[in-house]
């Protein structure tokens, strides 16, 4: 069993180790490094048996050190390359100045990738290569000198098969050699070998066979079809839509497995792969793609079953929240901030929260920003963005470069709450302030508030309310209709707020906190004036609003904001 990852420069990886158990979870969001580990093993797994073949014991080279195997472009399966300088941290082939003491700038940058593990006998070993650039078309692999003598045990001990992502299968597909079956596995097209992996588990045993048979049957209700590869260019992989008695199709037309839909296609690529090539290393690249929940569950099911069967070793890159469910912490890698390995139930959840919510905007923003800013819309934002203005506050920076707010869209605040929770897997120290309506009184801050998380309401019924200011209103309407025609909407609001409001619209009276107005008396006022403004352009009335025209409440929202956000 491997049981550590370690790189050095390989892609996105620095110097990185990684951790693995029996079943290994890669947890994260999309570009976070998930499939590159995935990669770091194929790219281990070429070399080994790259140089193996052109230096290594059994190859008749006469090389004293049996160093420095060439492997070109073309010979590189592993994943698809427009040039080898793209295995590299950032593609940099050289040490930069400084970058490593007692080398100078221009040096070879050698890419390291090694594995530990046990063998069967619970003896440790390691066995790692060093990768030089040599061109684009070329590098040189050779084993660390410290590891060589362990050369014999990881041939032993690892062989690996990649399961990439499905995407897709051809109408035609003719046999093919290894080679090139490898070369459109790196290429991430394992769909263009389903049928050939389909007629390797036939003619492997019928033990097998009947074993993928089976589990096809019982998942999809299918009949599976031997594949046929005789007299004819192609391989025909065919099923049946139902399970017939007896011999024969039981009235079922025979359908090629093209026809069948992609969640088929996903589970049947990967039975495929498992029947067709057993190993000790599983790699699975985003097995749930295209799969119901349902499915999800029994494919890992299965998956489960075949390696405690095989004592082999599984990794597998996922979004899945099923997956992530059925897996204890201690099993799952995740790839929010420096990857690392999960310790506790409540760092689970945090991951399967991120997953269902936080997008790849929101991981940009977490890692620069001090807090996150929850509001219940467009409009809350908006207005705040133009008080701030008007008040000269120092969030008026903050709301014109690159704010990191949530729209809570009018929902149950515990989402707003469930968010910021997901956010603190990708920055732990990270802070969330919500700021609700004040028809929200009816749930207690204790059902909503954590660490780091600040919850504030306002004192009116919701922000629209700061807008009823007389003197800022006849200003803002006037500026369309002129003054006269501005009357009846002012005679308007005279009618309908009470006498106490005139006297100091500065005050949050009881009406205020109990009228909706941004529902009711707004859209009239402004109707009476013969202006057609919807909620999205509220703003432009706080725009026009003088300091004095707005009350201390706003100013003392403000700064409680930017406590937490600057």
């Amino acid at each position: 069993m491997i049981t550590v990852i370690h790189t050095e420069y390989f892609k996105s990886f620095t110097r990185q180790d990684f951790t693995l158990n029996p079943v290994s979870l890669l947890a994260g969001p999309n570009n976070s490094g998930k499939s590159t580990l995935l990669q770091a093993v194929m790219v281990w797994n070429l070399a080994l048996q790259k140089w193996c073949a052109k230096k290594g014991p059994d190859s008749g080279s006469k090389a004293k050190d049996r160093q420095g195997a060439p492997i070109t472009r073309p010979e590189f399966s592993a994943l698809p390359l427009p040039s080898m300088d793209q295995l590299w941290t950032n593609t940099h082939t050289s040490l930069r100045r400084g970058e490593v003491e007692g080398k100078t700038a221009g040096s070879p940058r050698p890419m390291v990738i090694s594995l530990e593990g046990q063998d069967i006998r619970g003896v440790p070993w390691k066995f790692g290569f060093e990768f030089r650039y040599s061109g684009p078309e070329q590098i040189h692999v050779k084993p660390l000198a410290e590891n060589i003598d362990h050369l014999q045990i990881a041939l032993q001990e690892v062989s690996v098969i990649y399961v990439p992502p499905f995407s897709g299968i051809g109408v035609n597909e003719t046999r093919y050699d290894r080679p090139y079956q490898d070369m459109l596995i790196g290429q991430g097209k394992g769909g263009d070998i389903l049928r050939n992996l389909l007629l390797e588990v036939s003619e492997r045993d019928d033990d097998s066979w009947l074993r993928l048979q089976s589990i096809v049957e019982r998942v999809f209700r299918y009949r599976l079809l031997k594949p046929v590869y005789a007299g004819a260019p192609y391989i025909t992989c065919q099923y049946l839509k139902g399970i017939p008695e007896g011999r024969g199709y039981g009235g079922y037309p025979p359908l090629d497995v093209s026809t069948a839909g992609s969640g088929f296609h996903q589970l049947l690529l990967i039975l495929a792969f498992l029947f067709a090539r057993p190993s000790s290393l599983i790699l699975l690249d985003e097995p749930d793609a295209h799969l119901h929940v349902v499915l999800q569950k029994e494919l890992y099911d299965q998956l489960l079953s075949l390696c405690r069967e095989r004592n082999g070793q599984l990794v597998v890159a996922t979004h899945s929240e099923v997956l992530i469910d059925n897996t204890s912490p201690q099993n799952i890698l995740s790839f929010y901030r420096e990857p690392h390995p999960l310790s506790s139930e409540p760092e689970r959840s945090q991951i399967r929260e991120a997953l269902k919510r936080v997008t790849a905007l929101d991981l940009l923003l977490a890692e620069d920003a001090c807090g996150v800013l929850y509001l219940e819309g467009t409009t809350d934002f908006d207005l705040l963005k133009a008080w701030a203005k008007v008040l000269n506050h120092p969030l008026d920076a903050w709301f014109t470069t690159m704010p990191f707010w949530q729209n809570n869209q009018g929902r149950n605040p515990k989402e707003a709450r469930a968010h910021f929770f997901a956010l603190k897997s990708v920055r732990d120290n990270l802070k969330g302030i919500l700021l609700l309506d004040g028809d929200n009184r009816n749930m207690p801050d204790r059902d909503l508030s954590g660490e780091n998380f600040t919850i504030l309401r306002w004192e009116r019924y919701e922000a629209e309310s700061y807008l009823l200011h007389p003197g800022a209103l006849e200003r803002f309407i006037g500026q369309f209709v002129g003054e006269l025609l501005a009357k009846p909407a002012i005679d308007y609001l005279i009618d309908q707020m009470p006498p106490v409001f005139f006297q100091n619209p500065l005050e949050n009276s009881g009406f205020l906190r109990a009228e909706p107005a941004g529902k009711t008396l707004l859209p009239v006022i402004l109707e009476k004036a013969g202006l057609h403004i919807g909620k999205g352009e509220y703003f432009l009335i706080a725009e026009q609003m003088l300091p004095e025209e707005l009350p201390p409440e706003l100013s003392a929202k403000l700064d409680a904001i930017a406590e937490i956000l600057l």
